[in-house]
């Protein structure tokens, strides 16, 4: 029709080529609409949303691949390349620890780990129990086979482990990893800016969870782990971790005690243990025997290969760490980095996840702050002594304090000065040195808001389920996370909130008319305002502390209330406080909630009931 038009000269059949140009492109984008409606809808019928996810990922356009690295001030493209270059930087942190000289814990050594035994019926439940959609590792043996196969399998299998631990020997294809790059924040061409995680065999997996879930009985059974750790533990979260830590701000804050806190952050923690030194711990904490050896052995002699776009880099030997990516990488990693709350002085408190350290201590005089400064330097040699290392570059300092005239001192880590910040960012939550939760509440809306714009112009046209499903898991999950927490006092915050979730109203809707009331679409919905939400968040978390279902003590915390039991028998004495952060934390803020509850909601039996009766 163009070329027509074009040869003819006739303004009226160019402009006929137009009409139905335009006519074409309207009729794509319908039969687009139509297609993707299509599989979405039968993807919820058929209660299977990968199909729905694979194309929202789709669409996000930043989860795919490497992009060009650079290496001696030049990019590279070549897949091949890059995959060498990232193997160079994963190799570059490697610790090549002296062996001459491996230092020992203090104190008596903990009991000795009891004999495993493998049975078959074990071995297969967590063969049946395999994801079949996760990937194969170097074996190449399908998750599908082992699952679909389990009760034929795993006789055989277990005989394998079985042998496996008691030589202390690993089959070749256990002790290889495939690495790939996950991307983590920075400037995306540089190779630094990627962590390995290392895609191992499945039946080295399935090993692992029965080793690491044995290591793990013995090492709760006599408290071995410290209680400061909430990383990768039963009844331990960001969550826990959070809510002792900012309780422990406030309630210094009301006092108007000033606490210098120091976020520290270790250079490539996972991946420069030493492999002596982690031993000569396992052995202090009763890990010994055949379980030692098969850990060693683990370790040891391990080979890794960087996979991208399907070229493959040459293949390294791991002279440290532990693999990330692995079942019992995390819980190693937790034994190593077991002893660090020791090393400071009493009254510098440590908290950790995983290798997330955040230090702090309450300043009254010169000599806290020169006690302070001690603790950073034992810290340091400390990551000496085991063989890892700071990275003061991304280290900080954070005064808390409710006065004009606050202690002031110069920091230092690594023999380098420590940045002074009013915002620290901790476990996803942005604490804020007059802890209000201002900076952490515009944080989290600007990046839904652009979560939700996404989400509007890739779905506009989804049925309401599918729209729904979306916000409940990219937006409305990112503005509750850790909500307990940080919920906020002041009003502009609860409203830029809740402005979130009125448009998303509108989103999911899809009624964008003035005139229209978003109040009674949210109620259509069945939606509840963010703050009522936020607090039966603040409930439940409360629900859990009373019932010692989460690693955080009721006691001394939260004062019991003797005087009268007139609703239930959970009741506390209310919290005073003399300022508005302190009286705004958890405890003092939920607790005259909790208290008017009914006594069948505050002594319900499950957490699934207790939510069942909250509005």
């Amino acid at each position: 029709m163009y070329n027509r038009a074009k040869a003819s000269k006739r303004p009226e059949a160019m402009e006929e080529f137009k009409k139905f140009k335009k006519a074409t492109a309207k009729e794509q984008k319908r039969a687009r609409w139509k297609y993707i409606n299509s599989f979405v809808t039968k993807a919820f019928e058929d209660k299977n949303t990968r199909p729905f996810w694979k194309f929202v990922k789709s669409q996000r356009q930043d989860s795919f691949g490497v992009p060009p690295l650079k290496q001696d001030g030049q990019l590279h493209t070549d897949s091949k390349k890059k995959a060498d270059i990232l193997l160079h930087e994963f190799q570059s942190a490697f610790t090549h620890e002296d062996k001459s000289s491996i230092p020992t814990l203090d104190g008596p050594s903990s009991p000795t780990i009891h004999d495993l035994n493998i049975s078959v019926d074990g071995v297969r439940k967590l063969m049946q129990d395999l994801d079949q959609n996760k990937a194969s590792g170097p074996d190449k043996i399908p998750c599908r086979v082992l699952k679909e196969l389990a009760p034929e399998l795993s006789p055989v299998v277990t005989a394998v482990f079985r042998q496996s631990l008691d030589c202390g020997i690993l089959p070749k294809d256990w002790s290889d990893a495939i690495i790939s790059p996950v991307y983590k924040k920075g400037d995306v061409h540089l190779a630094s800016n990627y962590r390995p995680i290392s895609l191992t065999c499945v039946l080295s997996k399935v090993m692992e969870h029965i080793i690491c879930k044995h290591i793990l009985s013995h090492l709760e059974a006599h408290n071995i782990l410290t209680t400061f750790q909430h990383g990768f533990r039963k009844s331990h979260s960001c969550e826990t971790q959070l809510l002792l830590t900012v309780n422990d701000l406030t309630c210094s804050f009301d006092k108007k005690i000033q606490t210098d806190v120091a976020v520290l952050d270790f250079s490539r923690a996972f991946d420069t243990v030493p492999h002596e030194r982690l031993l000569r711990k396992l052995e202090h904490y009763g890990i010994q025997g055949s379980i030692k050896s098969w850990v060693q052995a683990f370790l040891y002699n391990r080979q890794m290969w960087v996979v991208l776009d399907g070229e493959s880099s040459a293949k390294s030997e791991v002279v440290s760490g532990v693999p990330q990516g692995t079942v019992l990488g995390p819980l190693l990693f937790l034994i190593f980095i077991n002893d660090l709350p020791d090393v400071v002085s009493s009254g510098t408190t440590t908290r950790l996840f995983a290798d997330d350290c955040l230090v702090y201590r309450n300043i009254m005089s010169e000599t806290d702050q020169l006690s302070f400064q001690s603790d950073l330097s034992t810290l340091n040699a400390w990551a000496v002594k085991w063989g890892m290392r700071f990275n003061p570059k991304k280290c900080s300092i954070m005064r808390i304090h409710r006065s004009t005239t606050p202690s002031s001192c110069r920091y230092s880590l690594c023999g380098e000065s420590l940045d002074e910040v009013q915002h620290a960012k901790y476990l996803g939550i942005t604490i804020s040195d007059n802890l209000e939760w201002s900076s952490h509440v515009n944080a989290i809306t600007n990046k839904a808001s652009c979560t939700l714009n996404f989400l509007r112009r890739n779905l506009k046209y989804c049925p309401k389920q599918s729209k729904q499903v979306a916000y409940f898991a990219l937006v409305r999950s990112s503005l509750e996370y850790g909500s307990a927490i940080w919920d906020p006092r002041f009003q502009k915050d609860k409203d830029n909130l809740e402005k979130i979730n009125r448009r998303a109203a509108r989103f999911v809707t899809g009624d964008y008319r003035r005139t229209s009331s978003v109040s009674a679409m949210m109620k259509k919905l069945d939606w509840p305002v963010l703050e009522q939400r936020r607090e039966n968040q603040r409930l439940i978390m409360m629900f859990k502390v009373v019932n010692n279902l989460v690693a955080v003590p009721s006691s001394p915390l939260i004062p019991a209330d003797s005087r009268t039991r007139a609703n239930h028998i959970h009741k506390f004495k209310s919290i005073s406080a003399q300022s508005a952060p302190y009286q705004n934390s958890f405890f003092p803020r939920t607790i005259p909630k909790w208290n008017t509850l009914d006594k069948v909601t505050a002594e319900c039996n499950t957490v699934a009931g207790f939510k069942a009766r909250l509005p």
